[in-house]
C-alpha cells in the first residue's frame, strides 16, 4: 500500500490507493490516448497530415497552397508558434489592373473583334487572328483524336459566331428578283424554292459578283414563316472571310443606302434602305454548332422549356405563333435515336429557361433514354416562327438576364448543394437548325447535329451549360477536320477572293518557316523537280493545259451537280457518253483521292497522269541537279567578302571619330536574291517532272473515318479527256513536294 496523503491539498485525498484498481478504472483513458498517438503519427502541423500527392512546396508560409478546409487551422498553428505571417504582395499585374475592364476590352477589339465566348476560349485555346476576329484554333491539350471521337460517339461543341447574320425585309418578289442577279439557277435550289418558302428549312446558295460573275462564297438563308405588315423577312448567314464583299454586293444589288435612323450599336448593326421599301439590317446574333449523336441528349438536358410568365405574356404582342405545338414537338424529339432521321435542315424555335438554373453539380455526360418509338413526327406549320425574330424581344432578353453574382449568392443559400435553383426563371428565345450530315451510303449521318441561334448576351451562359452537360469544345482545326472527313473541299474555294487570300497567307507562312531553317536543313526542291512547292499556281497550270492562244485571266470551280455526276459516272465506267461533257478551258474540278499504301499525302502535293506500266510498278522521280547551287555559293561568298570589307571600313572610320551607318539595302537585296535562287519563280508546272501535272492537293491527311490516307484537291478540266482515254481511268499519281516517290491513288469526283 502507498500513502498518498497530501497536506497541501484542500480536498481530502484517500489515505490508501490500490494500484490495480486505479489502472483498471483508467483503462479507457489509456486506450483513447494510444489511439490519438497512433493517428497523429508524429505530425505536428496541419499541412503534414495531407497525403504526399497533395503536398506542395512552400505550404508552411503560404496558406493558399493548402485545401480550404485546412487553411484556418494552419494559420492558427502558425500564430501559436510565434512565426510572423507575411502577406504576399499582390502581383504587378494585379496592382495595375484597370478600374473598368469593359472599356479596356472594347479598346482591344478595335483591330480584331472578339466572340462573346472569347474570355472562356482565351484561357484554354490557342487563339489566332483571322478574318477580322480573334478565333480559337485548337485546345492547349492534345485532344485531336478525342474531338474526332466526340463527332462519332459523343458531341463536339463549336462557336461559329463568325458567321454574320443579315436581315432583309421587303416584298418577296422584289427580294427574289434581285437575288437572281447574283445567283446561278443551275447550281441547285434558289431562295424561291418551295422547300424554303414556308420558312421551315434552311437553304444554301453560292452568290456571285454582279459585274464579272466571280464567285464570292456560299451563304445560308431561311425565311420567316409569318408575314408582318405584308412584308417578308429573310435571314442570311455569311462567313466572315467574305462578309464585307458579300455585304457590298447585296447593297449594290438592292440599290441600298445607309439609313439615317439611329440604331443601338450594342444590340444591332448598321441599317440600309431603298426607295422600294426594302431594308437590310445587320443583326448581332450568336451561333453554336453541336456535332455528334449525343447532341440531342445534351440539348434536352440543358434546355428546359419556359412556363408562361410575365415576360412571355409581354412578348406575345410581337409574335403570333402558338408555342404549344413547338413544345409538343420538342418533347417528342426525346424518343429519336439519330438526328439525321429528322427532316433535313429543319428549323425549330423555342423559349427556354435560364440554363444556369439547372446546371449539374459537376460535368455530366448526357446519355440517351430508351427510345419508346422511332416515329418521325411531321413538321407542324409555323414551327420556325418564334420570339427570336423580334428585335424588341432579343434586346429585352439581354436586359432581363440576371448576373452571375446574383445566381452565385442564391446557390450559396441552397439547403442541398448542387440542386436546381428555385429562382423565378427568365425566358430565353432560341432557334434550332438541324444538320443531316453525310447522306451517302458510306458513313451515313456523320457530322449530323444541331445549330443553335442565340440572342446577344446569352452566349456565355449557354456555352458553359452545354459543356457542363457533356459537350466537348473545339476550334477551327476541328471544323477543317470535319470538312475533310466528310470528303468535301475547303469552304473557301480557290476561285473566290477569300480563297485567294487564304492560299496566299498559307503560302507566306510556309515560306517563312522554310527560310528560318539553316541551308543544310532546307529541302532543295530544285532537285525534286517541284516547280511550285509553296503555291497553288492554278492559273499557270490552266494556261499550260489551254490549247487556245488566248491566255486565261479568270478561272472557276465547277459546281454544277449534273456535270459533276456525269464526270463521276464516266470515271466509274457506268457511262461512256464522253461527248456530252461540257469542256471548259478555265475550269477546276474538285476531286478526292484515296491511297491504299502507307504514308500521308500533304498540302501542295502534285497530281499527275500515269503512264503505261505505272499501275503495276509505281515510279520514282529521277535525280536532277540543281542549276542554282553554284550561283548561291558564289553569291554567298562574295557577300561575306563584302561584309568584311564594309566592317573594316566602319572600324577605320570609328577610330577617326566618324560613324558610317550600315547599308540595309545591301542586306535586303542579298536576301531577295538568295530566296529567288532557292525558290525560283515557276515558269512551267505541267512538264516540270517526268509525269504530266494535272492538279494540286489542297488538303491531305490520314482519314480516321476511312482508316487510310486521303487527299482533297482540284484538277484541270482540259486534262480530263486524256485521263478518260487511259485504261485505268480512275488511277492517278500523287507525289509530295519533299519526296521523289510517286503514290498510286484512286480518283473520285466530289459532289458538293
Amino acid at each position: 500500500m502507498t500513502d498518498l496523503r497530501s497536506h497541501n491539498s484542500e480536498e481530502e485525498v484517500p489515505q490508501n490507493l490500490t494500484v490495480s484498481k486505479f489502472t483498471a478504472a483508467r483503462g479507457k483513458e489509456i486506450q483513447i490516448m494510444k489511439s490519438a498517438l497512433a493517428n497523429t503519427s508524429g505530425t505536428k502541423l496541419a499541412f503534414q497530415k495531407l497525403p504526399r500527392h497533395m503536398r506542395r512546396r512552400a505550404m508552411s508560409h503560404n496558406a493558399k497552397r493548402l485545401p480550404r478546409r485546412l487553411r484556418e487551422i494552419h494559420l492558427n498553428q502558425m500564430k501559436k508558434s510565434g512565426l510572423l505571417i507575411q502577406q504576399k504582395r499582390p502581383s504587378r499585374k494585379y496592382r495595375r489592373r484597370l478600374n473598368n475592364l469593359t472599356s479596356d476590352y472594347m479598346r482591344r477589339q478595335k483591330r480584331y473583334k472578339w466572340l462573346n465566348t472569347h474570355l472562356w476560349h482565351a484561357k484554354r485555346f490557342h487563339m489566332i487572328e483571322k478574318w477580322g476576329y480573334k478565333l480559337p484554333l485548337r485546345t492547349c491539350d492534345k485532344t485531336y483524336r478525342a474531338c474526332y471521337r466526340a463527332t462519332i460517339n459523343h458531341c463536339l461543341l463549336q462557336d461559329i459566331s463568325y458567321y454574320n447574320c443579315v436581315e432583309i425585309t421587303g416584298a418577296r418578289d422584289a427580294i427574289i428578283d434581285n437575288f437572281k442577279k447574283i445567283s446561278d439557277p443551275h447550281l441547285g435550289l434558289s431562295i424561291a424554292a418551295k422547300a424554303y418558302s414556308k420558312g421551315s428549312r434552311e437553304g444554301g446558295i453560292t452568290i456571285f459578283k454582279m459585274d464579272n460573275k466571280k464567285a464570292i462564297g456560299t451563304i445560308y438563308f431561311n425565311w420567316k414563316p409569318s408575314l408582318v405588315q405584308n412584308k417578308h423577312v429573310l435571314w442570311i448567314w455569311i462567313h466572315a472571310a467574305y462578309y464585307s464583299e458579300a455585304l457590298d454586293t447585296l447593297i449594290s444589288c438592292f440599290d441600298l443606302k445607309a439609313s439615317s435612323m439611329e440604331v443601338d450599336c450594342s444590340n444591332e448593326g448598321k441599317s440600309y434602305t431603298n426607295f422600294k421599301n426594302i431594308e437590310l439590317k445587320e443583326l448581332n446574333l450568336n451561333r453554336f454548332r453541336l456535332t455528334g449523336p449525343l447532341a440531342n441528349c445534351i440539348l434536352q438536358n440543358c434546355f428546359h422549356l419556359a412556363e408562361s410568365n410575365e415576360n412571355i405574356l409581354e412578348w406575345e404582342k410581337y409574335y403570333t405563333t402558338d408555342i404549344k405545338s413547338q413544345r409538343e414537338y420538342w418533347s417528342n424529339l426525346k424518343n429519336i435515336s439519330a438526328i439525321n432521321e429528322l427532316p433535313p435542315h429543319m428549323i425549330l424555335s423555342l423559349i427556354i429557361e435560364d440554363p444556369r438554373l439547372h446546371l449539374p453539380k459537376k460535368r455530366t455526360k448526357s446519355l440517351p433514354e430508351i427510345a419508346s418509338s422511332q416515329n418521325i413526327y411531321p413538321l407542324p406549320e409555323f414551327l420556325a416562327e418564334g420570339p427570336i425574330w423580334s428585335d424588341f424581344i432579343r434586346k429585352n432578353a439581354a436586359d432581363i438576364k440576371p448576373s452571375n453574382s446574383k445566381l452565385t449568392e442564391l446557390r450559396k443559400n441552397l439547403l442541398v448543394p448542387g440542386s436546381d435553383l428555385e429562382e423565378k426563371a427568365v425566358p430565353v428565345p432560341i432557334m434550332l437548325i438541324q444538320r443531316p450530315g453525310k447522306r451517302n451510303q458510306q458513313h451515313i449521318g456523320y457530322s449530323s447535329g444541331w445549330d443553335i441561334i442565340i440572342p446577344s448576351g446569352w452566349a456565355q451562359p449557354i456555352w458553359i451549360s452545354l459543356i457542363m452537360w457533356g459537350a466537348r469544345p473545339g476550334g477551327l482545326k476541328e471544323t477543317n477536320s470535319i470538312i475533310f472527313e466528310m470528303n468535301q473541299p475547303y469552304q473557301l474555294y480557290p476561285d473566290t477572293s477569300a480563297g485567294e487570300e487564304e492560299e496566299l497567307s498559307i503560302s507566306k507562312q510556309c515560306k517563312e518557316v522554310y527560310f528560318k531553317l539553316p541551308p543544310n536543313k532546307r529541302t532543295n526542291y530544285n532537285k525534286f523537280k517541284i516547280a511550285s512547292p509553296f503555291d497553288w499556281n492554278w492559273q499557270l497550270l490552266l494556261n499550260e493545259w489551254n490549247e487556245k492562244a488566248e491566255p486565261i485571266k479568270d478561272f472557276f470551280v465547277l459546281r454544277d451537280q449534273k456535270q459533276l455526276k456525269m464526270i463521276q459516272d464516266v470515271l466509274s465506267s457506268k457511262s461512256k457518253n464522253v461527248e456530252q461533257l461540257e469542256c471548259f478551258h478555265n475550269c477546276l474540278i474538285p476531286v478526292s483521292i484515296r491511297f491504299a499504301s502507307k504514308g500521308l499525302c500533304k498540302k501542295f502535293a502534285i497530281i499527275c497522269l500515269p503512264q503505261e506500266g505505272d499501275v503495276k510498278k509505281v515510279p520514282v522521280e529521277e535525280n536532277c541537279p540543281d542549276k542554282n547551287e553554284k550561283l548561291r555559293k558564289e553569291l554567298t561568298k562574295n557577300h561575306r567578302i563584302l561584309l568584311k570589307r564594309l566592317r573594316r571600313r566602319r572600324v577605320r572610320a570609328k577610330r577617326n571619330g566618324k560613324i558610317i551607318p550600315i547599308d540595309m539595302d545591301i542586306l535586303k537585296n542579298y536576301k531577295s536574291k538568295v530566296k529567288e535562287l532557292w525558290l525560283p519563280q515557276a515558269t512551267s508546272i505541267r512538264h516540270s517532272c517526268s509525269r504530266e501535272v494535272i492538279g494540286f492537293v489542297r488538303d491531305g491527311d490520314f482519314s480516321f473515318l476511312l482508316g487510310e490516307s486521303k487527299a482533297v484537291g482540284y484538277i484541270t478540266m482540259n486534262a480530263l479527256p486524256i485521263l478518260l482515254s487511259l485504261k485505268f481511268r480512275r488511277n492517278v499519281l500523287v507525289r509530295n513536294t519533299n519526296s521523289k516517290q510517286y503514290r498510286l491513288g484512286i480518283l473520285e469526283i466530289i459532289l458538293t
